[in-house]
């Protein structure tokens, strides 16, 4: 098979896609011919990132805007189908993390990454279904190993990549009759830019703090197997072997993953600020 063709026709929205693994997986299907539909909050950020795509002669177009909104992700899809005629796969990738105690956490944090994590992947999805009807598509939700169990520290994004898990679940057989695959990707540790951004404990946006005491994922690797499951329909997928052990130990024996939290609580609060 002709790689450079192999998506060739096929329109692929991937929200939150400016960067890191959703400008991966955006940069893998175009060059491999979709026409892809990049998306962010930042426009002037997301213009540069749509230069880069155009140089290398892919045929892209960028919609910044909010996905926590309802309206922006019916005009996302609607720019969608006017300039690429209909939608064949949409990814939600877009997320945002803090990190910090309940005691310490703004309580505007929660709000946020409800908005952003949960309806942020919904509503995109939501409104791409009437076009995945037509063609008969794919919807990909991106969670994480962290919605396994409640990480300490970093309860409330747990929590929204949990609830991910139920909304893919659910999905998947309710739009099963239509002929739309629904598939969920558990994402473990992966490398980020050096300008990733995640919320501090009042709220304000503060660059990642690199972490080396953990292993990472290369991007494009994640973003090719996140691309392979959609192509082999595959409904759920671990992609990091600490995350199925995580998965085995929380399904079967909870309680040891509690003692090592409880024993590691201190080193796990220091990795967090």
């Amino acid at each position: 098979m002709d790689m450079q063709n192999k998506y060739k026709g096929k329109v692929v929205i991937v929200t939150g896609s400016r960067q890191g693994i959703g400008k991966s997986i955006a940069w893998l299907y175009a060059s491999q011919g979709a026409k892809v539909v990049l998306n962010a909050r930042n426009a002037e950020k997301l213009k540069l990132t749509k230069q880069e795509f155009e140089e290398a002669g892919f045929e892209v177009i960028a919609v910044a805007g909010d996905v926590s909104d309802w309206n922006f992700c019916v005009d996302l899809c609607q720019k969608t189908a006017e300039n690429f005629g209909g939608i064949d796969i949409i990814i939600t990738n877009a997320a945002i993390a803090t990190r910090g105690n309940m005691e310490n956490l703004s309580p505007e944090i929660y709000q946020k990454l409800i908005n952003v994590n949960i309806l942020g992947s919904v509503y995109p999805a939501k409104a791409a279904i009437p076009y995945l009807k037509q063609s008969k598509g794919s919807i990909q939700f991106i969670s994480s190993i962290a919605s396994y169990y409640g990480i300490p520290f970093n309860g409330i994004y747990c929590a929204t990549k949990n609830a991910i898990n139920s909304i893919a679940e659910a999905t998947h057989n309710e739009l099963k009759p239509h002929n739309i695959f629904v598939g969920v990707t558990y994402v473990g540790f992966t490398e980020n830019e050096d300008s990733k951004q995640i919320l501090d404990t009042d709220g304000k946006v503060i660059v990642l703090p690199q972490r080396n005491n953990v292993q990472k994922q290369n991007r494009n690797t994640v973003a090719q197997r996140i691309i392979a499951q959609i192509e082999q329909k595959k409904f759920k997928k671990t992609l990091t072997l600490s995350g199925k052990v995580l998965r085995v130990l929380t399904r079967f024996v909870p309680g040891l993953i509690r003692f090592i939290y409880k024993l590691n609580l201190k080193k796990i609060e220091l990795s967090s600020k």
